[in-house]
């Protein structure tokens, strides 16, 4: 396992969990291992409308609080029809894709809908203890779509 200072300070400054350092006289807490969740594919079993989606990603931050985080490079979404598959590899540059190996995230999958609210196609959680397995495939249903999230948690 590699244990890279920078990182984890760099990391907690990011997840807003201040600093890692100790007053002189105080008993010193133990660091958090961090570990990141690496979008890989995003795979279309039923859209939910129409002939496509329009499909995003968000997963919540350390706060709580919803980010999108795919797709990247500023589109709002991607064309999702049943039987596509997308990579998400755009979307792994997020910080709110780090967390400590005891805390757990939630990544859904969204449609967007200029006209009306964005409909919810879908949620599953990851947990940090996740890191070092194999790559997950997450079935998530919602609004009449199917989906199915791969990702990995690595140990950065």
């Amino acid at each position: 396992m590699r244990k890279n200072r920078l990182v984890r300070t760099a990391a907690t400054a990011l997840l807003g969990l201040g600093s890692v350092g100790v007053f002189a006289g105080t008993a010193q807490a133990e660091p958090i291992d961090y570990v990141k969740i690496e979008l890989l594919e995003l795979h279309c079993q039923k859209n939910s409308e129409g002939d496509h989606d329009e499909a995003y990603l968000k997963i919540t931050d350390a706060n709580g609080n919803a980010v999108k985080v795919w797709p990247g490079n500023g589109l709002k979404y991607q064309t999702m029809g049943t039987g596509y598959v997308r990579s998400m590899a755009d979307g792994n540059g997020s910080a709110a894709l780090i967390l400590g190996k005891e805390q757990a995230r939630t990544m859904t999958v969204w449609d967007y809908d200029s006209t009306s609210p964005d409909d919810k196609l879908g949620a599953t959680l990851v947990t940090g203890s996740e890191f070092g397995a194999e790559t997950q495939w997450r079935t998530v249903e919602g609004s009449g779509g199917v989906y199915v999230i791969g990702y990995r948690v690595i140990d950065i």
